[in-house]
């Protein structure tokens, strides 16, 4: 942006793409900083939490009009204008979000500021600016909202797909219906999965392999207990360790299950863990792998609502 002394070195012309340039990049910069508050706000339900976003942005829109639009010189048309496209600013930044949950989030960042850079463009000197800039706001939302709502349904029949390992080699642990797995991993043909750690319980890994014939047998996976022992404790049944962790191995057919935890594991807990997996759910497929490549069908109409309502409800911190 540049003083007043300095705008006769430009033409209006140029002077209106440097000034939406610039609240392009001031509005993507904004997002990824003092927009965070917006997220928290809709997580806490506490609309106070989100105040400083539409502060900061009524107050970059009205600095940039006063530097780079002449027409709004006086001070009250200038808020007026300010107001308006800070504020769609702000919620074309959420909308921008939710588009990107079709694909991924990271594909928003660039696009973050060109909420606020188009709707100033609306009211920018010259008729062909304005013109363009509508056009390509209406062509945006509605791309937005028709293009992710024709992508494939996010499944988990899809997420499995994506990795292809069998519905037999995602072995889960039965930690109760609140101990998702929280990352599962391909890796020869099947699943690690993983459960973080929590106070009341040590990690845990589960996966299945070829058939374990005894403590010599090869594991086709690079899940490996680096210096560990390894003991035959039953039929088909084997208990690796290290100083680190430790792993029991169920021989069930073709197959052997792998139950793995920290040193704080006993083998007796491990067999009783192992007697209680399965292989994953739906549920546990969605909360484990990542989307499916390709992009996701999304409701992105219904997630901006619901972002937004979820600012404007409640009214106390941890509501």
């Amino acid at each position: 942006m540049i003083p007043r002394t300095a705008q006769r070195r430009f033409t209006d012309g140029q002077l209106v793409a440097l000034a939406l340039g610039s609240l392009w990049l001031l509005g993507t910069l904004g997002s990824v900083t003092v927009g965070l508050l917006l997220p928290l706000a809709a997580f806490l339900h506490v609309p106070w939490v989100a105040l400083p976003v539409p502060l900061v942005a009524i107050g970059t829109v009205y600095l940039v009009g006063y530097l780079a639009f002449p027409a709004l010189a006086k001070p009250w048309p200038r808020l007026a204008w300010a107001t308006a496209v800070g504020a769609f600013g702000v919620f074309g930044a959420i909308f921008v979000l939710e588009v990107a949950e079709a694909f991924d989030p990271w594909f928003a960042v660039p696009f973050l500021g060109a909420p606020v850079a188009l709707a100033a463009g609306l009211f920018a000197p010259g008729l062909g600016v304005r013109t363009g800039a509508g056009l390509l706001l209406i062509t945006l939302i509605a791309g937005g909202i028709a293009v992710p709502s024709a992508l494939p349904e996010d499944t988990a029949a899809r997420r499995l797909a994506a990795v292809d390992v069998p519905r037999d080699r995602t072995l889960a642990a039965d930690l109760g219906p609140q101990r998702l797995p929280t990352k599962a991993t391909e890796d020869s043909g099947s699943l690690i999965v993983e459960y973080a750690p929590q106070l009341w319980i040590s990690p845990v890994w589960t996966f299945a392999t070829d058939a374990i014939e005894s403590c010599e047998t090869p594991v086709k996976t690079d899940w490996r207990l680096q210096n560990a022992t390894c003991a035959s404790v039953g039929d088909g049944e084997f208990v690796r360790q290290n100083a680190d962790k430790i792993e029991f191995v169920q021989r069930r057919g073709a197959l052997s299950a792998h139950v793995a935890g920290n040193h704080n594991w006993k083998p007796e807990e491990l067999r009783e863990l192992a007697g209680k997996t399965h292989p994953l759910t739906d549920t546990e497929i969605v909360a484990a792998l990542p989307k499916a490549s390709g992009g996701n069908r999304t409701d992105v109409f219904a997630g901006f609502a619901t972002f937004v309502r979820a600012i404007f409800t409640g009214g106390s911190l941890g509501y």
